[in-house]
């Protein structure tokens, strides 16, 4: 599952989030049943979700459970050879 703008998540929904993600399971609205779930999370955010952490905007402790495998890629205009190059090939 990929979840986009993650930084922006309420710090309400983090908790919830998190408990999914601990407990592996969710209950459906208006319902007492839970549901197991098998899934991977790619979380996605261009802030630095460590420094949200530090100041206390971002949860820490579901900072850490998704800082499993950071991936970080500059920004296209910080890379602008490769782009000028990738631009040549589809024109």
């Amino acid at each position: 599952m990929l979840l986009d703008e993650i930084s922006e998540l309420p710090l309400t929904l983090q908790a919830k989030l998190l408990r999914v993600l601990q407990e592996k399971e969710v209950e459906r609205l208006g319902s007492h049943q839970t549901i197991a779930l098998d899934v991977r999370i790619i979380a996605a955010s261009n802030k630095d979700l460590r420094t949200l952490a530090v100041a206390g905007q971002f949860r820490e402790d579901l900072f850490y459970r998704l800082d499993v495998l950071p991936m970080n890629w500059p920004a296209l205009r910080e890379r602008p050879r490769r782009h000028i190059a990738a631009g040549g090939i589809f024109h």
